[in-house]
């Protein structure tokens, strides 16, 4: 069948990402007072008495007890202010504004509080919270709009202060990677979730869903054959029969018929299948086009009552750190992984996934949250997605969340960050107290692989300045140092890159313009074709298929040790093997009970005891490790390892091995005496 005649599911409309910036509903509406809640819990429906002497009673809310189908964006997010007890500034005309860049004026003379711009063409608007959008141009006046302090953002002076990826909440440095995975990414984590993209609902919470395919139909494009397949995943309601949409998911699986019978590295895209198959077919990849808008569509309001979040919610409206449309997004696309588990054409060790703009979001949401996604292409994410919060160039974050059609995007406590820190003073913003911010996401995404990008501004003011191309690159040059301190490179940008500079560019500018880096784990590349991720999808999969063409190490399953049993202060050596011929290393410990007690060594395996007082043998019969190789292509998927505590442990003892019943042993342990068989 030719390709014209393959069905399609609907695809996601990406032209609306250019009329987003035409500009967007809602944007600069009129602030309301509103009641102020009770600091992030979500207020009572009614006063309630109040004692004597006690607390001032809750004020009623001014919305109903719960959404409904005629609920705006505009009052769903209002709604959110209520509950985190904040209230919107009440802000001058824009031609008024003591705050407004020195360089930039409105579009339309005649309509002085429309779009305005500056001498280059950017767009430049006001948020609701009243900061303006700006781009501090290295060629000053002749430039963009100018941010009288300077961007803010990492590496600038002044900026905010720098979150430390590799400093623990109580100060300790990370410097091991057993630190990393246990101690700092499940902080970074928490805090990506509490303060950005909310909690995806507890497992037990998810409702079950029921896996149909279409039929196989074939064709050939770009002079490859493919056998194409509808999948449709019927999520159940019966949780909340009342939700107003059924939520879906629906993808197209395309598969190469030139690899019929093998399974083949999948490519999972926010978009069409046929649009990515010209790009995955020279390499024998699969690919997924995933629509999202029938799991929950890119609009706030009602819908934020409704289909995935409104189903799992029973209709409620959302509370603080309830997750939003990306997030929902990303936990259809871990679905599907779920469903390519059980599929024999497709190799569900080697997954990645695409998606261009807010879809770049929500790429980088999916692979922060799901580590079975080996490689991800966040295409042009810009904020709140591959560029900084805390950083003034282009889209802000009190953009995204002030935004009656951005703001369902994310957790509602994003907006605790948005404002003035110090009232009456312009700068710094109160996202100072952000916790987190990209490089902590995209830190998540370690040691895998991961491009970055972005582009120019082409057409002037409808391009990728909005998107901000340095703070794109930024994030994977500070979140690098995650990559190293795992064992991997992360960006490498050789010495001496000459950086962009003009009217156009930011300062400090970004690595050339069509130039490709991806010596690393962590790529970059800036096209010179404005907002688009169609540049960038061979280099992607050039830096992809360093990896994906070959297989993951595994670790032997069920591998079990007894304390005791080996030399002194040894456990024994971890086995893996890897189907490519190679010897996995890079041995890690990720997780398990005798995490921090145990030291694995991180070229043979060989598990090692370096401070045994630490061991409670006394209330102990087992501990279990998480471990994971690599072959410096792929990591292995954890395995569990089991060390038994026996009733009578081996101790080295004055020069030879006694056996001892374990709460004895532990006394030989903090006397010194290693535990383990004596040799000479």
């Amino acid at each position: 069948m030719p390709e014209s005649a393959q069905p399609e599911v609907a695809q996601p409309d990406t032209t609306g990402q250019v009329a987003r910036r035409q500009f967007l509903a809602g944007v600069g509406a009129a602030a309301v007072a509103l009641p102020v809640g009770l600091g992030g819990a979500r207020p009572a429906a009614g006063p309630g008495p109040a004692s004597v002497g006690g607390p001032p009673p809750v004020p009623a809310s001014p919305f109903p007890a719960v959404p409904s189908a005629a609920t705006t964006a505009a009052e769903d997010r209002r709604q959110m202010l209520w509950q985190l007890g904040l209230t919107q500034p009440t802000l001058p005309a824009k031609a008024a504004d003591p705050n407004a860049p020195p360089n930039a004026f409105p579009r339309n003379p005649a309509n002085p509080d429309g779009n305005w711009t500056d001498p280059v063409g950017h767009t430049v608007e006001r948020g609701a919270f009243g900061q303006w959008i700006t781009y501090d141009s290295d060629a000053g006046a002749a430039g963009g709009a100018q941010a009288p302090f300077g961007d803010y953002g990492p590496l600038s002076a002044p900026r905010y202060t720098d979150i430390e990826l590799l400093t623990t909440r109580d100060g300790t440095p990370v410097r091991t990677p057993e630190q990393w995975w246990l101690t700092r990414r499940p902080e970074i984590l928490r805090d990506v979730q509490d303060h950005l993209y909310g909690r995806i609902p507890d497992r037990d919470r998810w409702p079950a869903v029921d896996w149909t395919t279409g039929p196989a139909t074939t064709g050939s494009a770009n002079g490859f054959g493919y056998t194409d397949r509808t999948i449709t995943g019927v999520i159940d309601t019966s949780g909340y029969p009342q939700v107003r949409n059924a939520p879906t998911i629906q993808a197209i699986l395309r598969t190469p018929l030139g690899r019929a019978g093998e399974p083949v590295p999948v490519i999972i895209t926010f978009g069409s299948a046929a649009s990515a198959w010209p790009f995955t077919a020279p390499f024998g990849y699969a690919v997924c086009g995933f629509n999202p808008a029938p799991l929950q569509p890119d609009s706030g309001g009602a819908n934020m009552s409704s289909f995935i979040i409104g189903l799992i919610n029973k209709g409620n409206w959302r509370s603080p750190r309830d997750w939003g449309a990306l997030a929902a997004w990303s936990w259809g696309i871990s679905r599907l992984i779920d469903w390519f588990e059980t599929e024999p054409s497709v190799d569900a060790t080697r997954i990645g996934a695409q998606g261009h703009s807010r879809f770049g979001k929500a790429t980088l949401v999916a692979a922060a949250y799901d580590e079975r996604i080996g490689a991800a292409y966040p295409s042009c994410g810009g904020a709140l997605g591959t560029s900084w919060a805390r950083r003034s160039w282009g889209e802000n974050l009190e953009f995204v969340c002030g935004s009656d059609s951005e703001y369902h995007w994310v957790a509602g406590n994003t907006m605790r960050y948005a404002g003035e820190l110090h009232p009456g003073s312009y700068w710094p913003r109160k996202v100072e107290h952000l916790p987190v911010d990209v490089h902590s996401v995209l830190a998540l995404i370690a040691p895998r692989v991961v491009l970055t990008n972005g582009g120019t501004d082409t057409p002037p003011g409808f391009g990728d300045a909005w998107q901000d191309p340095r703070g794109m690159y930024l994030a994977g040059a500070v979140a690098s140092q995650v990559w190293t301190t795992l064992g991997w490179p992360g960006q490498v940008i050789p010495a001496g890159t000459e950086f962009t500079s003009g009217p156009t560019e930011s300062v400090g500018g970004t690595p050339p313009i069509g130039a490709t880096f991806i010596d690393g784990t962590v790529g970059w590349r800036r096209h010179a074709e404005g907002h688009t991720p169609t540049a960038d999808w061979p280099t992607f999969m050039r830096l992809t298929a360093r990896h994906f063409d070959g297989h993951r190490p595994v670790v032997a399953p069920a591998q079990h040790f007894v304390l005791g049993h080996g030399p002194a202060n040894v456990v024994g050596t971890v086995q893996a093997s890897d189907p490519d011929g190679g010897t996995p290393a890079n041995w890690q410990i990720t997780g398990g009970t005798g995490a921090g007690r145990f030291s694995i060594n991180r070229d043979s395996g060989r598990i090692t005891i370096p401070h045994p007082q630490q061991l409670d043998l006394a209330h102990r019969s087992r501990y279990t490790l998480t471990v994971v190789a690599d072959d410096r292509k792929l990591t292995s998927r954890p395995a569990t390892v089991t060390i038994a505590v026996p009733d009578l442990v081996n101790i080295c003892h004055h020069g030879r091995t006694v056996a001892v019943p374990k709460a004895e042993a532990a006394t030989h342990l903090r006397h010194g005496d290693p535990i383990g068989q004596f040799s000479r």
